[in-house]
């Protein structure tokens, strides 16, 4: 790490509100949560930020400027900022947002009031967004440049459809050639450097029957009853893991039966029955192996022929994401959290960290505000966390 800067530019908190704010002002619902609410104030989707965040890019001094549409109309946007040294941080934030078709305040007014901004994706996570490009605006007007050479990546859909932004931002750096020293992926995590996230496997168990008149359920094979020990058999699994011997702060892995679908009618026999199980992994856990041991379960468990389809599939070619993990002890988390006088934790949501293994040498999660306050009707972020989120990331990238 740089030693800390004496050169500090000092923002006042109704600046930071300000330039966090116009960021809300410019809806950026994902497409797939998308709704009449939302449509009124524009198409869903990412275009629209990308868009403004690139001129904003450029007008702050960036030396190149990627727009990289990832899908139609949803690019993730690019910006490199030279420093003083060839050494490369990366700041990762996502820029869609969830739905607005919960929210009871106005989604997108941007509001400044009572000490927060309000609006959806205030919090999760234009704040972050919103205190960078103020600080990188005054840096530019006043000739300043961080230690670090600063790669900002805007991505899209990571509140729903796999992480594309992400998935597609990490090819990027492999066909750049990057290596990364440090990247920080933006989420409220109450300044608290988040280390290490459970990885994710989904697989969709169908029991197929035969069908008959319920009238005569001898003629047919009820798929929904054959599921029933299917799912106990999960419920067992669950009770096992529970007992193990945690070898990180993740804890143990986890595995739920989120989702059921069968029958036709009320006076039909199932042919048909489908669960979705998610599988939640920790360190050491291969996503395959995972996937062979929840098609074991449920192949042993069912009494009549039994599919199990893995639902994801990661960059790597593996059916979902590993855990991601970095020591508590790294030069980078204990930085932030000596900044900000927090302790080190991990966190059992998933971000675009998920997509970023082996691309840096140290990667945290970190932001102001709670996660427990996102996707609420209500949306909004403290100006004093903007303040102190300005302060942090000064001392880390070292103005001069």
């Amino acid at each position: 790490m740089p030693e800390p800067s004496s050169t500090r530019v000092w923002l006042d908190g109704r600046t930071l509100a300000e330039a966090v704010a116009a960021l809300v002002r410019i809806p950026s619902v994902n497409t797939l949560q998308a709704g009449p609410r939302g449509d009124a104030h524009g198409p869903a989707g990412e275009q629209a930020i990308a868009t403004v965040l690139a001129d904003r890019f450029r007008a702050c001094g960036a030396d190149s400027v990627v727009l990289d549409e990832v899908r139609p109309g949803r690019p993730n946007v690019y910006a490199r900022f030279p420093g003083r040294t060839d050494r490369l941080v990366v700041i990762d934030v996502h820029t869609d947002t969830v739905t607005v078709e919960n929210m009871t305040d106005p989604p997108f007014d941007g509001r400044v009031e009572d000490g927060f901004v309000w609006g959806r994706g205030a919090l999760d996570t234009k704040a972050t967004m919103g205190v960078l490009l103020a600080l990188l605006g005054v840096w530019h007007r006043d000739g300043l440049r961080p230690e670090p050479t600063l790669l900002v990546a805007g991505t899209v859909s990571e509140e729903a459809g796999g992480l594309l932004g992400a998935t597609r931002f990490r090819e990027w750096i492999a066909e750049q050639e990057l290596w990364i020293d440090q990247m920080l992926v933006a989420e409220p995590t109450e300044f608290r450097p988040v280390h290490g996230l459970k990885g994710l496997v989904l697989v969709e168990v169908t029991a197929r029957g035969v069908s008959s008149h319920s009238a005569r359920p001898d003629l047919g094979v009820n798929a929904i009853e054959a599921m029933a020990p299917v799912i106990a058999a999960f419920t067992a699994e669950q009770e096992r893991l529970r007992t193990l011997v945690a070898t990180t702060e993740l804890g143990n892995g986890t595995v739920s039966v989120t989702e059921i679908s069968g029958g036709s009618g009320s006076n039909v026999i199932p042919d048909r029955c489908t669960i979705t199980v998610g599988r939640r992994l920790v360190p050491g856990e291969e996503p395959a192996e995972i996937v062979a041991q929840l098609t074991e379960i449920a192949r042993a468990a069912c009494p009549v022929p039994c599919e199990v389809v893995p639902l994801l599939k990661a960059p790597d070619g593996k059916p979902g994401p590993t855990a991601f993990y970095q020591s508590p002890d790294s030069e980078f988390v204990q930085f932030l959290a000596r900044a900000c006088g927090t302790e080190p934790t991990v966190a059992p949501f998933g971000t675009n960290a998920l997509r970023y293994s082996g691309a840096a040498e140290e990667i945290v999660v970190f932001g102001p505000g709670s996660i427990e306050q996102a996707h609420l009707a209500t949306e909004r972020i403290a100006i004093s966390d903007l303040v102190q989120l300005a302060e942090v990331l000064q001392a880390w990238l070292a103005p001069e």
